[in-house]
């Protein structure tokens, strides 16, 4: 008996995926190596931190994915806090005075975008709801800051906390005792 194994053939492309990630982290990597140096050689302002924070920033955003909490409000989240977090090395490191504004404004639209892709599917994405609720609750908090004279008090200030409240019940409302039933899921002992 003669067995004919036949497989398909495999093709090799040219660009694959993981090429790309190692093309890209020895990239990366000799990016993150040299800019430090460069930045301390020339002297001046630490644009190399905000370098470097930007190739963590699509390294973590675009050329990997999470193993834990991959879905479209966690992947909005993590996209959230990173652009967050560069806009505040770009108001330390480089230029002040604009980032108690425009991150008030940006955080209000990452809000109105989470409450679109929640209550799209409500059915769905109240199991992946954590991540929206933190960043209600650190909406909340940065307004009683704002309150307590610790951050600056503005228009987008006041618009991002409302509407994170707004957010909060309208998501208790429409899920009722799920809501209440999905936090003691996420904070059991």
């Amino acid at each position: 008996m003669d067995i004919e194994m036949i497989y398909p053939v495999i093709k090799k492309s040219l660009f694959s995926a993981e090429k790309m990630r190692k093309i890209c982290s020895r990239i990366f990597l000799l990016a993150a190596y040299f800019c430090p140096i460069i930045n301390f050689c020339v002297g001046g302002k630490a644009w190399s931190v905000i370098v470097l924070w930007s190739l963590w920033f699509v390294w973590t955003t675009f050329l990997t994915r999470p193993l834990i909490e991959n879905n479209l409000i966690s992947q909005t989240v993590r996209f959230f806090l990173n652009i967050c977090v560069l806009f505040i090395l770009i108001e330390v490191f480089l230029s002040s005075g604009w980032a108690a504004f425009v991150i008030p404004i940006f955080c209000f639209s990452v809000i109105v975008l989470l409450g679109v892709i929640f209550f799209m599917n409500t059915a769905k994405q109240k199991q992946n709801m954590m991540p929206m609720l933190w960043v209600i609750g650190g909406s909340l908090v940065a307004i009683g800051s704002a309150f307590l004279g610790l951050l600056s008090m503005n228009w987008p200030t006041i618009v991002l906390g409302s509407t994170a409240f707004a957010l909060l019940i309208a998501s208790i409302a429409v899920l009722r005792h799920q809501f209440f039933l999905e936090l003691k899921k996420r904070f059991h002992s």
